[in-house]
C-alpha cells in the first residue's frame, strides 16, 4: 500500500520516504533553473532547495505544506547527522 501523505508518516519512514521522493526527482542546479523548467513544462508548482541532495526540485504542495515538509525534513537529517 502507497502512503499518500508523506507528512503523517513516522519519522523513520518519513525519512525514507523523502529520500526516494529525492532520487525520483529532476535536480536543478538553482532556483531559476527549476522555475525555467517548471514554465517549459507548464507545471504548476514551486521550486525548493533539497536538504537532501542540496539541488532544486520541484512541487506540486502548497508554499505552507512545502515548508512543513522541508523543516521536518532538514530537522530529521540533523538530528541523524
Amino acid at each position: 500500500m502507497i502512503h499518500s501523505d508523506p507528512l503523517t508518516l513516522p519519522d523513520e519512514a518519513f525519512l525514507t520516504r523523502a529520500r526516494a521522493m529525492c532520487a525520483t526527482k529532476v535536480p536543478h542546479p538553482n532556483r531559476q533553473a527549476a522555475t525555467a523548467a517548471m514554465r517549459r513544462g507548464s507545471f504548476n508548482g514551486t521550486p525548493y532547495r533539497c536538504p537532501i541532495c542540496d539541488s532544486w526540485h520541484t512541487t506540486t504542495y502548497d508554499r505552507a505544506r512545502s515548508k512543513q515538509f522541508s523543516r521536518r525534513l532538514s530537522r530529521l537529517l540533523r538530528d541523524t547527522a
